[in-house]
């Protein structure tokens, strides 16, 4: 069974990992020299660190002492990884992949294969090199294709414009620069260039909720608060009804007081209180609070010493100067940079192959395939807060779906009308995910997919440290090749 998969970052080891120790034979492409696609030396904006403290980002079968670690042992981390389990002779570097299209044959879409087209990365007079596979994982990553307004007037700015993947060392040095954006690149930059820049000024259309690394008046590290079953029992209950247990039955009362007391928390905690009024979250947790990223040291005591000029409110147009607001101001900068997200786009993809729907969302079943679609899978879209861990359970599942080991599988039409109800629950609960982001579901996500594996989703010896410690942690998932093949 020849399988490829599409990407070397996280996702795309962990497939390959656990793709070689079912039987496939796996071949992985990339198009940088270095595994570890984000955190590769060529994958994202200089000086990006880890959000993970101890012991969360880790594959279950290899554990590592990682906490805020930056990009280059976050990679060395992930090199090690591949080479330990026989991943890395597998990966092709600095190859593109430009096509993926299914093999006609009896049967329904891609039942006999895909083609797979890659050429070396750049080389757009290159041969194409056509192969065919049994299966296609792709891993190719969310953050690869940069989202940028489409303001009028950008003709009249002569400064720097750049996404922020582009930021690199000696970007900011001296120059005035201006970021846009709310999420945690946004602040990590801002942070950065007030340290570095003339000036430095965020342009956020709102303020999201960050997380700080400690909780509870800054005494406890957040992994033991968000990361139990505990505290995902307050959350807003969970899609499937086979993953709602006891105390995510909790009264919603209950949950609202105790949703302003860890609101009350957060805003301490990460600082965010000692700003204006205007420069906090405008909602009450549990609101958004998918998009939450750990807040960057430093981000908030910059802005009230005034090293950062913060303003809420969306952009219109550039000038000669900088960028116009709505309100008629003029931003003056040397440098602009977007941190306005990414697009998930698979442009290599078959178009008979459709993935997203009319609004743009991704429509996988599980978050991992496409209903109607055989022999194709993707890792690291069902994106949650420890996404370490949800690739590797992702890689499991999507495993166990190719060899036609899941306990029940449902039809095409099943797969849909249940990717249908999850994304209407998801626009409730997580607006704006557009079907990807699970957000701090990481437990209930986790026993969904094991769920369907046929396998125990309590992993503790007691019922205390069950619900009380850390269980969105991937060593309490070692050995589920060795159950899933016993089961």
């Amino acid at each position: 069974m020849r399988a490829c998969v599409v990407g070397a970052g996280p996702g795309g080891i962990v497939a390959a990992k656990v793709l070689l120790e079912n039987g496939f034979d796996v071949t992985v492409f990339d198009k940088y020299q270095q595994v570890g696609g984000i955190w590769s030396s060529r994958g994202c904006y200089d000086g990006l660190a880890s959000q993970s403290a101890l012991r969360l980002f880790e594959f279950a079968d290899l554990p590592n002492r990682l906490h805020f670690a930056d990009a280059a042992a976050t990679q060395r981390y992930l090199e090690h990884y591949a080479e330990a389990f026989g991943v890395l002779n597998r990966v092709r570097p600095g190859t593109e992949v430009i096509s993926v299209r299914p093999v006609k044959g009896p049967g329904r879409m891609g039942s006999s294969g895909w083609s797979v087209g890659s050429r070396p990365v750049g080389d757009k007079e290159a041969e194409v090199r056509r192969e065919t596979f049994d299966y296609v994982v792709v891993a190719s990553g969310a953050h690869h294709h940069a989202q940028l307004p489409g303001l009028p007037g950008r003709e009249l700015f002569r400064g720097t414009v750049l996404h922020s993947d582009k930021v690199r060392a000696g970007t900011f040095t001296g120059r005035r620069v201006v970021v846009v954006g709310g999420g945690k690149s946004a602040l990590d930059l801002v942070t950065r260039a007030a340290g570095e820049a003339a000036s430095a000024t965020i342009v956020q259309r709102k303020v999201n909720w960050m997380i700080p690394e400690r909780l509870l008046l800054g005494l406890v590290g957040y992994k033991w608060i968000l990361f139990t079953r505990l505290g995902e029992a307050l959350l807003p209950r969970y899609h499937d009804p086979a993953c709602v247990s006891l105390p995510d039955r909790l009264d919603e009362r209950v949950k609202r007081v105790l949703w302003w007391l860890i609101t009350r928390d957060m805003l301490f905690s990460t600082g965010l209180y000692r700003l204006t009024r205007e420069l906090r979250p405008a909602h009450a947790l549990p609101f958004h609070l998918a998009h939450a990223g750990v807040m960057p040291r430093g981000y908030a005591r910059a802005v009230r010493r005034g090293l950062i000029t913060a303003k809420v409110s969306a952009v219109e147009a550039y000038t000669d100067k900088g960028l116009l607001l709505p309100s008629g101001e003029e931003v003056a900068a040397d440098v602009i940079v977007f941190a306005t997200g990414h697009r998930r786009l698979f442009p290599f993809l078959d178009t008979s192959v459709r993935v997203h729907d009319d609004d743009g969302r991704l429509r996988l079943y599980r978050g991992i395939v496409p209903p109607g679609v055989d022999r194709l899978g993707f890792v690291g879209f069902r994106q949650v807060f420890n996404n370490i861990m949800g690739v590797e359970l992702t890689a499991q599942w999507l495993t166990s779906h190719f060899r036609a080991t899941l306990r029940t599988t449902p039809g095409e039409h099943e797969m849909r009308a249940d990717t249908d109800a999850r994304l209407a629950w998801q626009e409730q609960v997580l607006p704006g995910s557009g079907g990807y982001d699970f957000g701090p579901y990481d437990i209930h996500c986790a026993d969904e997919l094991l769920r369907d594996m046929g396998l125990p989703s309590r992993r503790s010896g007691n019922l205390l440290a069950e619900y009380l410690l850390p269980g969105g942690v991937a060593h309490r998932y070692a050995g589920l090749t060795r159950s899933r093949s016993g089961s």
